[in-house]
């Protein structure tokens, strides 16, 4: 399992060294944060914030260890049973940029496994995928976003992108709110992809697309002007994005259920947002023009 870990952590460094070098501000925090679990297990939260590029990026790795698997790591599967424990690992990349032509992006892979009685593997499934959730609305953007994941998917089985763009239009939904968090991506639980190696590089390779992809989207977009109309627009809509991570994510349910560190949880959170209770015309006007977009398939 440590040879496991290790191909994880090599993921987050590599992020995480790519967003750091996007920083020129001498007045960013870049906060690279080691620590243990006491019930088992540990990571390391990895968070640059007040960023020329990032508000608020945090690039987080865990391997926890336990006797009771929470629920939400399970999904809408079957329960099963961990009398001998189990291990979960995996890297969650969340990002809220300054300037709101770019959008909010996330990233998540992780490795479950249930346990036998020698603490090895009896059975195991992954999980993962990563999401777009911009405020102004760039089509070549988006449509290079999706096609780029399916390219990458395609080369392991044609059929993977149809399905998991599909289940992400349907995880990242806010009910409450009748509307999609963002244009989408791909979202997929509860796979096994040939062998556990196979399994890992398959998750390798997205964390690979996703950083790609967004590197070129940053670049694409950094040196766009804008207001301080759109400040604030990006932060209404943020208050969306914590809606849904606080009411209806899964990861975050799964981190709190487990009793997990709720200073990494949390990370994934803007460092600003705002509720309006009632906003202008022009800010009605352009929220609803926005969750047009974002209620459209943006699927390739």
């Amino acid at each position: 399992m440590k040879k496991i870990e290790q191909r994880f952590l090599t993921i987050q460094k590599e992020i995480f060294d790519v967003y750091s070098k996007m920083e020129l501000s001498k007045n960013t925090d870049i906060i690279q944060d080691s620590w243990k679990r006491p019930e088992g297990g540990g990571g390391k939260t990895c968070v640059i914030q007040n960023g020329n590029i990032f508000d608020n990026s945090a690039v987080n790795f865990s391997s926890i260890y336990g006797s009771k698997l929470p629920k939400s790591a399970l999904g809408n599967s079957k329960v099963k049973s961990t009398r001998y424990g189990f291990q979960a690992m995996g890297v969650s990349v969340i990002c809220h940029p300054k300037n709101p032509n770019i959008p909010t992006s996330h990233m998540n892979i992780r490795l479950f496994c249930i346990l036998n009685k020698n603490k090895q593997i009896k059975d195991w499934w992954i999980g993962g995928g990563y999401d777009l959730t911009p405020y102004v609305i760039y089509k070549d953007d988006i449509n290079n976003w999706h096609s780029q994941a399916k390219a990458n998917l395609d080369r392991f089985d044609k059929s993977f992108y149809k399905s998991f763009s599909k289940t992400c239009n349907e995880y990242f939904y806010i009910p409450h709110r009748n509307e999609r968090r963002g244009v989408g991506g791909i979202f997929f639980d509860n796979k096994q992809y040939k062998s556990i190696d196979s399994s890992i590089n398959f998750l390798e390779s997205i964390a690979k697309t996703y950083l790609s992809s967004y590197k070129e989207l940053i670049s694409n977009r950094k040196k766009e002007t804008f207001t301080k109309e759109d400040k604030q627009f990006q932060e209404i809509r943020r208050g969306r994005y914590v809606e849904f991570n606080l009411v209806n994510d899964r990861g975050t349910a799964f981190g709190l259920q487990s009793n997990g560190r709720i200073s990494s949880i949390l990370s994934s959170l803007p460092l600003n947002a705002s509720w309006v209770y009632k906003k202008t015309k022009s800010m009605e006007a352009r929220e609803k023009k926005l969750i047009k977009i974002l209620n459209k398939d943006w699927n390739v």
